[in-house]
């Protein structure tokens, strides 16, 4: 079944950046000469702290339905008064995705909305969202059509988060080659006659 986690219980995407910054000076000095003295070796390490730092841009692939399984269960007696179906059709559904799983667990900077008709956030496994729908009927397309109602916060929270490190991105990119341009400098002058 799908769990669900409030966006209240979540922190802000501006505490996700601060932390991501604050490591920036700890990796950087930190360094070793033999960190950043050979070309190779020093793109290698710039390439490793930038994928330490860095986010990802979210991109949600289409979904697809993987699996179901039929269940019968027992109604109540309002339920059947009410004309309920026994039938339950459980559609499991995958939603693929590339970029950093961690802007799904912080709300957008810009805000968001939270009806009573959301449910939350489902949280990502490695990189997939999964939902199930249960409908009375097996039926992939309103399945996959309802799995993305369900996920209609996900989608906004991806959205805003996705805008919001596009500047981020560039101006961190660019102060970590600068620090480690630095650093480099700096250690070479210190140690690379030794």
């Amino acid at each position: 079944m799908n769990t669900f986690t409030s966006p209240r219980n979540l922190q802000n995407l501006s505490e996700l950046k601060k932390e991501r910054e604050s490591m920036i000076n700890f990796l950087i000095n930190n360094l070793k000469l033999i960190d950043v003295k050979e070309n190779k070796t020093f793109d290698y390490t710039t390439q490793e702290i930038k994928k330490k730092i860095l986010l990802t841009p979210v991109t949600i692939g289409e979904p697809s339905l993987v699996d179901y399984k039929f269940e019968e269960r027992p109604l109540t007696q309002i339920q059947m008064l009410n004309g309920g179906n026994p039938n339950h059709y459980l559609h499991k559904i995958i939603f693929i995705f590339t970029g950093s799983a961690d802007l799904f667990h912080y709300t957008p900077e810009s805000g968001f909305s939270f009806t009573s008709s959301d449910h939350g956030i489902i949280e990502p496994e490695a990189n997939a969202l999964w939902v199930e729908v249960d409908l009375p009927e097996l039926n992939p397309n309103q399945a996959l059509a309802e799995a993305r109602q369900l996920l209609r916060m996900n989608f906004e929270f991806i959205e805003k988060n996705n805008a919001s490190i596009k500047q981020w991105l560039k101006v961190t990119e660019k102060r970590i080659d600068e620090q480690l341009q630095q650093k480099r400098i700096e250690l070479i002058n210190l140690f690379g006659n030794k």
